[in-house]
């Protein structure tokens, strides 16, 4: 189980474009040079905070044929020329429906937005994102961002966490520099949680400016703020680390909250603080432990059998029916059974590729708690991985909302393309189709206790996904 779960890394797989367009990799370091040969394609961005650059497409180049992921081992049987059809006739629609002769980064992403999502609902790993092409690359570090992070579901936009005394948690943003964020949403992927930064950037790179003028709802009290933000690297640090191993406790329900927003590369550390912790709290009388991978899209497997034995009573637990592995020049070097002759081949992994059962530590388990798994959406890779072999197993009840379709499907990425002269690039394709042992409905894994999210309930700050589940535990107490 650790060699095998170590390889699954934190990556996101993004996707697609246009076949008529070049698609050779280049590194965003030499890119803006390229952009500048281009001069008859550049467009530049007035009023930004950095000099960026944005590529001009004629329509004529749109909406002819889909770009395929040869290397992904469902994409060439699952896109068949009906599927294909269907999809480049709704990208035509929103070609018609923008009536340009020429599209910008921010329009190619909107136009294409019906072949984004079907990819993405195979495969949650598969997204394309926009690079925001500096003529310095080092310019992009120095980029700010609002201090907080956000919830959204469905239209609303609501602060999550905030490091800006100015923004409060269950504030709800309308706008950011008079854009309304419904705007903002047509071009992203549907996150539960994100940044505002991130979000802006689908945009025409709207989050490239010197102050986020931002109008939010508090109270029902409509507030205009200013902001400079942070840099990027140090707002993201912060919240991560106000997140890591957040731990809350609740006597009136005996229970207790740990926050686990990533795996990691080495996760000896997080093991044993999970361990310390939970036996901790057996000793002042918590028996529910809630363990919130609510933000959490994965990371790496390392010691996953050591970690799954504090929570599983048993010798063993079984993992993987079978694996398979796409044959392609970007996988034929990581894989030694893979030869040339095997080319395009989808081809099942061998038995000392698999885990298919691993043996628990019965030291390591720690009795008479009962646990509880906070999910969604956001919960991806081996964190998904890691609710299901816990449902599965009927070591802890999962709770929220159901897990992207396939989230335990796919994984083991490798680096994707820049979709050149465009400024879209994948950053990562899926390689490997795994069969996981689950109770997962059609490719959906299910909670055990479904609490939607509702807008409402956040807009005062509380967190109504742990406070209902909280209201559960007392009662079935009592």
């Amino acid at each position: 189980m650790k060699n095998r779960m170590s390889r699954l890394q934190l990556l996101f797989c993004i996707l697609t474009f246009i076949a008529i367009l070049p698609c050779a990799a280049q590194d965003t370091k030499s890119y803006a040079h390229t952009l500048e040969l281009r001069n008859s394609r550049m467009v530049p961005v007035e009023n930004r905070a950095i000099e960026i650059y944005d590529v001009v497409t004629p329509r004529t180049e749109i909406g002819q044929r889909l770009f395929k992921i040869h290397e992904h081992p469902a994409f060439d049987s699952l896109l068949t020329p009906e599927a294909e059809q269907r999809i480049l006739s709704e990208i035509n629609l929103r070609c018609n429906k923008l009536d340009k002769d020429t599209l910008l980064t921010s329009d190619l992403i909107w136009v294409y937005r019906p072949y984004f999502d079907w990819l993405f609902n195979e495969d949650p790993h598969c997204r394309i994102e926009p690079m925001i092409p500096a003529k310095d690359v080092r310019e992009t570090k120095r980029l700010k961002v609002p201090e907080f992070d956000v919830l959204c579901i469905n239209d609303t936009l609501i602060v999550n966490q905030s490091l800006d005394p100015d923004y409060q948690t269950g504030d709800r943003i309308l706008s950011v520099n008079d854009i309304p964020v419904s705007t903002f949403l047509e071009y992203t992927y549907p996150d539960r949680y994100d940044t505002p930064a991130n979000i802006m950037r689908h945009y025409y790179f709207s989050n490239v400016v010197d102050t986020f003028r931002i109008k939010l709802e508090r109270g029902g009290c409509i507030i205009n703020t200013s902001t400079a933000g942070d840099t990027q690297s140090r707002v993201v640090l912060k919240l991560k680390q106000q997140q890591a191993l957040k731990v809350q406790t609740f006597p009136d329900a005996k229970s207790a909250c740990i926050t686990i927003p990533s795996f990691y590369p080495n996760n000896s550390w997080l093991i044993k603080k999970l361990h310390n912790q939970i036996k901790k709290f057996k000793a002042i009388g918590i028996t529910n432990v809630i363990l919130d991978l609510r933000m959490n899209p994965g990371g790496n497997g390392d010691r996953f059998d050591e970690l799954l034995s504090i929570f599983i009573n048993r010798p063993s637990v079984k993992y993987l029916r079978k694996a398979k592995v796409k044959c392609s020049q970007k996988t034929i070097d990581l894989y030694d059974f893979l030869t040339e002759e095997m080319l395009g081949q989808t081809v099942e992994l061998p038995d000392n590729e698999i885990v298919r059962e691993f043996p628990l530590q019965s030291e390591m388990y720690i009795d008479g708690m009962r646990y509880y798994v906070l999910m969604s959406r956001d919960t991806g890779s081996i964190a998904a991985s890691f609710c299901n072999i816990l449902q599965f197993n009927d070591a802890a009840s999962l709770v929220g909302e159901p897990l992207l379709h396939n989230a335990l499907k796919y994984g083991e990425t490798v680096q994707g393309k820049t979709l050149l002269p465009t400024l879209l690039k994948q950053t990562g394709i899926s390689i490997v189709e795994y069969d996981e042992y689950t109770r997962a409905v059609d490719g959906v894994l299910m909670p055990d206790i479904a609490i939607p999210y509702v807008a409402r309930d956040y807009l005062s700050g509380r967190d109504a996904v742990l406070d209902k589940l909280l209201e559960i535990i007392e009662s079935n107490s009592q």
